[in-house]
């Protein structure tokens, strides 16, 4: 049997700021296609919230978390430089002890890493089964424009062979190097570039999927709905539109202009909203961008329809939240706090 997902979790964060706060504080509001973002409480970090995914998709799916062998999680956030995040999860999670665990970082791209480590997993290891959590909070400098689109939240998938609801048929993958873009150096609390105004995510998305048609001898539109990374609200929908996609295609997999840039949660978030609107046979593109791109091509089964009854629709898990404003926001970010992240 084919590995795949054989469920998914979700959480999105309480509290919510809109644009026009920054337009007040700073007179603008640098986040193009985004009207609000989430915000990460006080006592949440993506420990908490990527724990709150996972025991969503493991009591969905109904997977006896004993048979569950291993854990990756990607995030650009973790709260330690040296110290294991997914372990500390799998211990939240599992109590620990008897799980494979891994962290994927430095790149939002690190969720299709994980997804795809995963997924191997699952293919040299007959009936082994496995959660990837996708949790992160990217930070930036509050003067920064990159600050503007930043949000937080978190998905999981359970990856393995028995009764997925959604296949692997094929990915592609490319690395790149984009001086200059996106980065944080050790010691660096902030994530910064050299505002060199140079867009590399257009050739890293644009070469990746280019690679997987190739690969599969498949079309643009032989793909019913796409979901990606969403570092804002245009740009990654711009470069997959100059490939021939459609509208209502890229339409699906939208969720920056309320979530913001979840950094390597976003394509996951993506494909958990994707998900719940699909239908058997459908074919869905998950495209992946950090330093390069990843492109995986999954085909949704029949268990679809079952497990949509049962999950937590995307537009469902945005209807609890509350919205701050500026100070509120620098205070719960610990922007104004001699305690930080």
């Amino acid at each position: 049997m084919k590995a795949g997902i054989l469920g998914y979790g979700l959480y999105v964060p309480f509290h919510r700021i809109s644009g026009d706060q920054y337009k007040k504080a700073w007179g603008n509001f640098s986040a193009p296609g985004i009207k609000e973002k989430t915000v990460i409480g006080y006592d949440e970090d993506i420990i908490t919230i990527g724990l709150e995914s996972a025991q969503e998709a493991i009591e969905i799916s109904g997977i006896d978390i004993n048979d569950i062998q291993a854990l990756y999680l990607a995030t650009t956030s973790a709260p330690y430089i040296e110290k294991s995040a997914s372990s500390m999860l799998a211990v939240a999670l599992k109590g620990g002890e008897d799980i494979r665990t891994a962290d994927f970082t430095a790149s939002p791209r690190a969720c299709s890493s994980a997804l795809l480590a995963a997924l191997d997993m699952s293919v040299a290891q007959k009936d082994s089964c496995s959660i990837m959590v996708a949790s992160d909070a990217p930070l930036a400098a509050p003067d920064s424009n990159l600050d503007h689109s930043n949000g937080a939240a978190a998905a999981s998938l359970i990856i393995g062979t028995r009764d997925p609801i959604a296949v692997l048929e094929g990915s592609y993958s490319v690395a790149k190097e984009t001086l200059g873009e996106r980065f944080r150096r050790s010691g660096d609390r902030y994530t910064s570039d050299l505002e060199l105004r140079i867009s590399f995510v257009k050739e890293g998305i644009q070469d990746s999927v280019k690679g997987l048609l190739s690969k599969l001898n498949k079309k643009p539109d032989e793909f019913h709905k796409v979901a990606y990374y969403q570092p804002d609200g245009r740009s990654v929908s711009r470069a997959l539109a100059g490939l021939g996609f459609k509208k209502e295609q890229l339409a699906m997999g939208e969720i920056a202009s309320v979530l913001g840039n979840v950094g390597a949660a976003s394509a996951i978030l993506s494909l958990t909203k994707v998900l719940g609107q699909a239908k058997p046979g459908e074919r869905i593109l998950l495209a992946s961008y950090g330093f390069g791109g990843d492109a995986i091509s999954l085909v949704v089964q029949d268990g679809i329809k079952s497990y949509q009854q049962k999950a937590r629709s995307f537009d469902k898990a945005l209807e609890d939240k509350k919205y701050i404003d500026y100070i509120d926001y620098l205070k719960m970010r610990r922007f104004l706090s001699s305690i930080t992240d």
